[in-house]
């Protein structure tokens, strides 16, 4: 498929060139803003290419702005998901607390009497985050991946279309991921389980996209998830990457069990 050729070889070679330019995969606050640059048009390139060859081959990809009680669920989803990947990190990390949440100079700049609305605040502002500039940011990824390859895959059935559109989305991770995203520590095992993880969560993504008419109801999944899942990585200790958070074994375990009550309704 010539938009998939497309898609890698703009993506891995746009990465390749930000490094052999001196680039370096670094989302830390205060640091280089070329990286997040460079995240965002990672991100745009499937949805440039998605669009191109929609417009050419007559593919129409729903972009309906009429949300229903589906746009809510994949609003809420990732929340759930996060919070509850927290409690099966704990046999591997330690609970370092809401504090790991204040900014680097503690309390000092939070009111006091904001401080024990410290989580809600935090997850609040991820589901706005969610529903804004990280919606925006993960449609140029769902374009491709639950909009045109989706209507492209469509006729093979809805599991054996979502097997193969969350492998090539998790291989498509896999420069970034040996950069050090997400899985800093284990970088060449972060590309298998990046894989695992994709294969696991397109389901859910493709399943309100179905249900909520529209690839924009996939992207406020993706957009929130983006914005919440890393709570889960700063409340407990990081001891090894495969091994705590959304992105490593809870997060796997989660959506195992999400997709076989989805199993039977799909």
């Amino acid at each position: 498929m010539k938009a998939l050729y497309w898609t890698f070889g703009l993506s891995w070679g746009s990465y390749g060139l930000f490094y052999l330019l001196g680039g370096r995969w670094d989302l830390a606050p205060g640091r280089d803003p070329l990286p997040l640059a460079l995240g965002f048009l990672y991100m745009w390139i499937p949805g440039l290419v998605a669009l191109h060859f929609a417009r050419r081959e007559g593919v129409r990809i729903p972009l309906a702005l009429r949300p229903n009680g589906y746009w809510l669920l994949a609003w809420l989803f990732p929340v759930a998901l996060t919070l509850l990947s927290l409690p099966l990190s704990l046999p591997f990390g330690a609970w370092r607390g809401w504090q790991a949440l204040l900014p680097p100079n503690g309390a000092d700049g939070l009111p006091e009497g904001l401080q024990a609305f410290l989580p809600l605040l935090v997850l609040l502002s991820g589901l706005v985050a969610g529903a804004t500039v990280n919606l925006v940011a993960a449609l140029g990824e769902e374009l491709l991946w639950r909009g045109y390859l989706f209507e492209k895959l469509r006729d093979r059935g809805f599991w054996p279309a979502s097997l193969e559109i969350g492998f090539y989305w998790g291989l498509w991770h896999a420069p970034l991921v040996l950069a050090g995203h997400n899985y800093p520590h284990t970088p060449l095992l972060g590309v298998p389980m990046m894989i695992l993880f994709t294969l696991l969560l397109t389901p859910s993504l493709l399943w309100v996209r179905e249900r909520g008419g529209s690839v924009l109801a996939a992207a406020l999944l993706h957009g929130t998830l983006n914005a919440v899942g890393g709570l889960s990585l700063l409340l407990v200790e990081r001891t090894h990457d495969l091994l705590v958070g959304v992105v490593g074994l809870p997060g796997l375990f989660l959506l195992a069990l999400f997709n076989l009550w989805l199993r039977r309704r799909v």
